[in-house]
C-alpha cells in the first residue's frame, strides 16, 4: 500500500462527499459527487480510483441519502471509464475533458436508469425526482422519463465534473501528475 495514494484517495472521497452533500442540501438537479473519482483516475492506479468512487457511494448512503449505495456500480463505471480516457490522453485539453464528460454522462444515465426505476420507482434525490415527475406528468412512461431526465442531469453533471477536474489537474505541478510508480502500483 502506498501512503501517498491512501491519503489522496481519502481526500478525493471527502471532496466527493462534501460536494455531493452541498448539491443535495441545495436540492440542485446535479450531483457533483464524481469530481474526486475523475481526479483519482488521473492521479492514481485504477484500483484506488475505484475505491474512491465506490467508497463515496457507500459513505454517501450514511452522510447524504440512503439511495447512494445502490449507485456504487455507477461510481465503479465512472472510475473505470475515466481511467481508460486518461490512458488515451483525453484530459490534456478542456474540449477533450468535456467530450469525456459527455461519454461518462451517457454511460452513467444508462447504468442508473434501471436502479432508479426498479428500486425507487423514479424517486431518488429531490432535484432529479422533480425532473422525472415533470416528464411523467407530460405523458412519458417511467422508463422514458427516468432515462431522459438522467441524460439531461448526467450531461450537465458529468461535463461539469470533467471540466472542473481538468481545471484542477491543469493547475497542479506536473511532478504530482508524473510521480514515479512502484511495482505494486501497476494495474
Amino acid at each position: 500500500m502506498n501512503t501517498r495514494y491512501l491519503i489522496l484517495a481519502a481526500s478525493l472521497a471527502a471532496l466527493n462527499l462534501a460536494l455531493g452533500k452541498v448539491a443535495a442540501t441545495l436540492s440542485l438537479p446535479v450531483y457533483l459527487d464524481t469530481i474526486g473519482t475523475i481526479i483519482a483516475a488521473v492521479m492514481m492506479p485504477w484500483r484506488y480510483a475505484v475505491c474512491v468512487g465506490v467508497g463515496t457511494s457507500l459513505l454517501a448512503g450514511i452522510i447524504i441519502n440512503p439511495v447512494y449505495p445502490f449507485y456504487a456500480g455507477n461510481q465503479f463505471l465512472i472510475a473505470t471509464l475515466a481511467y481508460v480516457f486518461v490512458r488515451f490522453r483525453m484530459f490534456t485539453a478542456w474540449w477533450k475533458a468535456a467530450l469525456c464528460g459527455a461519454c461518462l454522462a451517457l454511460a452513467a444515465a444508462i447504468a442508473a436508469a434501471p436502479v432508479t426505476v426498479l428500486l425507487f420507482g423514479g424517486v431518488t434525490l429531490s432535484g432529479t425526482t422533480a425532473i422525472n415527475a415533470v416528464l411523467m406528468a407530460a405523458g412519458n412512461n417511467i422508463w422514458k422519463a427516468v432515462l431522459t431526465g438522467s441524460l439531461v442531469i448526467e450531461s450537465i453533471d458529468k461535463i461539469a465534473a470533467c471540466l472542473i477536474a481538468w481545471i484542477v489537474l491543469d493547475r497542479l505541478p506536473k511532478e504530482m501528475l508524473n510521480a514515479p510508480k512502484t511495482a505494486d502500483d501497476a494495474t
